[in-house]
């Protein structure tokens, strides 16, 4: 799984951001409310946009239980 950065938003074409390289990708993999900037995991042709609100409960567990080791 890779995760990607919302770049560039054309017609047909997402031009997306991973920590090594740039890529563009179909506009029809992305949910119509896509932004440039969003987060999302790209794996095998397939876009999972990330849940802001989720990633933020995510972090703040993980910090929660690396407090309490």
């Amino acid at each position: 799984m890779m995760k990607i950065v919302i770049g560039e938003i054309m017609e047909n074409e997402v031009l997306c951001e991973t920590d090594e390289d740039s890529m563009k990708l179909p506009r029809s993999l992305f949910p119509r409310g896509v932004h440039s900037g969003d987060i999302a995991d790209y794996e095998d042709g397939v876009v999972t946009m990330w849940d802001e609100e989720r990633q933020v409960e995510e972090e703040q567990l993980a910090m929660f239980f690396k407090m309490m080791c």
